[in-house]
């Protein structure tokens, strides 16, 4: 006979093709393959006048029998040749179904909530890891606290009361987010990102005040690249900031703040980019909590 590629004579020994993938092995090597070959007549002979009784004979003592295993399944074959699949395609239904590493303990509820907005929930995320380090007790000396240190004044302004739990921390920080978006709504996409993060970092007011700033000095207050990014450090110049309505912010920081933001964020998305897209907009809610 002659062999096909990836074809395997059970006549071999085979001891392994992909370690925990698929083993194949000898269950009983024919006994008679060391004795003088005889004529083919006289072996279809005898086979056809003593057939062996294969009922009674226990399978591991079956000559040239193989056993193959596979995913759980076992395989007998009696002296035929077995197609040998490759490595790469015992292994691919793996890579489908192999899940992005996780963000955080709080991916699901993160979802949940940036979903009823609106909002990317990767971006979500990346606020909070500036935010709170994913740390739902964390609480700063202004009052703010939770995964996305709402503040009482923020919770307010969205119409909710409890902002402790995980939960309803993240109701009203994303809540407080799409606030903030209709405030800036005049922006692109892009730059409304930046504007937002600004205004959750340092107060709306404040980003107005520079944005005044901007028109003045003939900048585009709606974009961020280039313009308003390059606005908000003067908000800590005495000669600028007392002539606003809000005084005094650290603009440096919340510039660095944005930047920060929107660079994990970038980094979420490529850290979640095997997954469907609806693996993440479909996510069930998770319980209160």
């Amino acid at each position: 006979m002659t062999r096909r590629p990836g074809m395997l004579n059970t006549s071999l020994w085979v001891t392994a093709i992909a370690a925990g993938v698929l083993a194949v092995a000898p269950l009983a090597r024919d006994s008679r393959a060391d004795r003088p070959t005889a004529p083919a007549a006289a072996a279809t002979t005898d086979a056809a006048a003593e057939p062996p009784p294969t009922d009674t004979v226990p399978e591991d003592a079956r000559p040239g029998s193989w056993s193959l295993r596979a995913g759980g399944w076992y395989i007998r074959v009696d002296g035929a040749e077995v197609d040998v699949p490759k490595v790469a395609e015992l292994t691919e239904h793996r890579r489908l179904l192999a899940r992005p590493a996780s963000i955080s303990p709080f991916d699901r509820l993160i979802a949940h909530h940036a979903r009823a907005e609106g909002f990317d929930w990767r971006l979500v995320a990346a606020l909070i890891f500036e935010e709170s380090r994913f740390d739902p007790s964390s609480e700063s000396d202004k009052g703010a606290y939770g995964l996305m240190q709402v503040r009482p004044i923020a919770a307010h302004a969205v119409g909710v009361d409890r902002f402790q739990a995980p939960n309803d921390n993240l109701n009203a920080g994303v809540r407080y987010l799409r606030l903030l978006d209709e405030k800036f709504r005049d922006a692109g996409d892009r730059d409304r990102i930046g504007l937002v993060l600004a205004a959750y970092n340092m107060g709306p007011g404040h980003v107005r005040d520079a944005q005044r700033v901007a028109r003045h000095f003939g900048f585009d207050p709606n974009r961020w690249e280039g313009h308003m990014e390059r606005i908000l450090p003067l908000l800590e110049l005495p000669s600028i900031y007392t002539k606003l309505p809000n005084g005094f912010a650290k603009g440096r920081d919340t510039v660095a703040y944005v930047q920060r933001t929107i660079e994990r964020y970038h980094h979420y998305q490529r850290q979640t980019s095997g997954a469907p897209a609806a693996d993440t907009a479909a996510l069930p809610p998770a319980a209160n909590g």
